[in-house]
């Protein structure tokens, strides 16, 4: 089968019409991560959005007032993290699955196995790479641009600009040639997260163009779910409304902001969903592509 990227850009939209029953399930998983992430943080979730709102209130915030914040946010990420991450590698392997083995489709794709322990385990080590690949580049950019403010040596400013390109094409470039790791995974039920080199050589700029029509696909997607469920948003207000439970405990919260929360978990969860699978299906369908070619 000959890799098509406009046709791959596109494998989300036919998953969700072959398989709707499977993106429901999948924005179920996302409400009970919602659910889970409540019961866990409910009253620093309402703490949380006191603190935003007092900062949005003031005309010019102490570093105090940042730092409470940022401490609010480490608890909240800390606490959601590894759940969250868990999450996303079983609905990523759900998708690679959906697509390249769609004859498992019970349970909505999702299993909780070693395909899915790979899944996290490359993604945490990738992670790692992209976190090495985009800041050792703006470090160089920044002690550039230092020795050029101390020496008022303007070229070096140029340099320190052709640097900071050179980084976000490295990081682009990188980012394409190992975007097919997890379908990878999933199909050859095996650890190898820079295995995708391989198979993306001579590929990047179909690949590349591939991305940009899916990422725009999820964003407009999206951007139209939000217009049509704005006036739920509207009758039963969004997480700001979590503010005023600040100090009441979770059975008060939850009381009080039920609707909203309701609201919020399952249209989120939809819109989610369905962004989930027009993201990653494509990446899914270029493996599948390139790997018959």
């Amino acid at each position: 089968m000959t890799f098509s990227a406009t046709d791959a850009a596109f494998e989300g939209f036919r998953l969700t019409r072959r398989a709707p029953v499977a993106v429901a399930l999948w924005a179920l998983l996302y409400v009970v991560l919602m659910v889970a992430t409540v019961a866990l943080m409910g009253p620093s979730l309402a703490t949380l959005m006191a603190e935003v709102a007092r900062l949005q209130d003031m005309a010019s915030p102490q570093p105090e007032d940042l730092q409470s914040l940022g401490a609010l946010y480490a608890l909240l990420v800390g606490t959601a993290l590894p759940l969250s991450l868990l999450v996303t590698a079983v609905l990523a392997a759900a998708v690679a699955r959906a697509v390249l083995r769609p004859a498992e489709s019970a349970l909505g794709y999702m299993r909780l196995g070693m395909d899915e322990l790979r899944v996290l385990g490359v993604t945490l080590v990738l992670f790692v790479v992209f976190a090495i690949a985009w800041t050792l580049p703006f470090v160089l950019v920044g002690v550039i641009g230092g020795v050029a403010t101390a020496s008022g040596q303007g070229w070096l400013w140029l340099v320190a600009v052709l640097l900071g390109l050179a980084g976000v094409a490295g990081v682009i470039w990188l980012l394409v040639r190992l975007s097919l790791a997890v379908p990878l995974v999933v199909a050859e039920r095996r650890f190898a997260p820079f295995a995708s080199f391989a198979l993306t050589k001579g590929s990047f700029w179909p690949l590349l163009g591939m991305a940009v029509i899916a990422i725009v696909m999820a964003v407009i997607v999206g951007l139209l779910g939000s217009i049509v469920v704005m006036p739920i948003t509207l009758m039963t207000g969004d997480l700001e409304r979590l503010a005023a439970f600040e100090g009441a405990s979770l059975v008060e919260l939850l009381q009080g902001a039920a609707p909203a929360l309701i609201a919020f978990g399952v249209i989120n969860g939809i819109l989610s969903a369905l962004q989930l699978a027009i993201m990653y299906a494509p990446f899914s369908a270029a493996y599948r592509d390139l790997k018959a070619g």
